[in-house]
């Protein structure tokens, strides 16, 4: 057998998986604008990975050349490993944050105050949660019912495509799944989750709700959010909310651009 036959499943298998995750992005770009920039930034990988399935004798033929040549192809080449080995290592960094923040417990209160629970907004659609925001809410609503000690800040803002705010739609929501509205509080002025985090900070402040809190978002957003909460001075835990297998790839890609921000600015 010789190697271009050798590659054929290798290649059959590069183009199937390129060509699902492709399928994927489009129809969260059609269907979702939330995930636009990550449906995007996943298209441009998957797009190289399937030309380099249907190419990939003329393209290892290349490679071969530009090595054997030395000088000028074979630093190139180098370069190319190096870059691409850094954002491997990176994505591999960042998934292992991702996963080692997504639950995690508050720290202990100084004034033995039970933390207060932080829902972080997403999309509202039709006056509806989006299913993103209604994974946040179902394990909000989970935890507030296992310890009632705790009070809950909604937080999220009106967007201009929005009919009402995203904390008005956790404050609905939450109350019909059982929580008293009395140990709900509303944050509608956010926009981002930096503005998230801070707002709910000074209302901690102002209506003295205790110094820790436990933040309910999508696990892939936890360990950002949490960065966050560190340079604002607010002590933290994690109850990571699930996320839809179909949306999880756009949104994980999405996140780790974010996290690289994150980390330089």
């Amino acid at each position: 057998m010789n190697k271009t036959r050798r590659h054929i499943p290798i290649r059959i298998a590069l183009g199937i998986v390129a060509t699902a995750l492709i399928a994927d992005f489009v129809t969260l770009l059609l269907r979702n604008p939330l995930t636009s920039t990550g449906a995007i930034l996943g298209l441009i990988p998957c797009a190289i990975l399937l030309a380099y399935a249907i190419c990939m004798p003329r393209v290892n033929a290349r490679i071969a050349a530009l090595w054997r040549k030395r000088g000028a192809g074979r630093i190139t080449l180098i370069v190319l490993a190096v870059l691409l080995s850094a954002g491997i290592l990176l994505v591999i960094v960042e998934t292992t944050l991702m996963c080692i923040y997504a639950n995690r417990p508050a720290p202990k209160s100084e004034t033995g105050r039970p933390p207060v629970v932080i829902v972080l907004g997403c999309l509202v659609k039709d006056g509806r949660p989006s299913t993103l925001l209604q994974d946040r809410i179902d394990t909000a609503a989970d935890y507030l019912l296992a310890h009632p000690e705790c009070r809950c800040i909604v937080s999220g803002g009106k967007g201009t495509d929005e009919e009402v705010s995203e904390a008005r739609c956790m404050f609905d929501a939450l109350v019909s799944a059982g929580i008293s509205a009395d140990r709900l509080i509303i944050e509608d002025r956010s926009t981002t989750t930096r503005e998230n985090l801070r707002f709910c900070k000074e209302i901690m402040e102002r209506e003295d709700l205790g110094d820790t809190a436990v933040i309910v978002t999508n696990s892939w957003h936890e360990f950002r959010a949490q960065m966050i909460a560190s340079d604002l001075g607010l002590p933290c835990g994690a109850v990571g909310a699930p996320t839809a297998w179909w949306l999880l790839p756009a949104n994980y890609l999405r996140e780790l651009f974010a996290i690289a921000y994150q980390f330089v600015f």
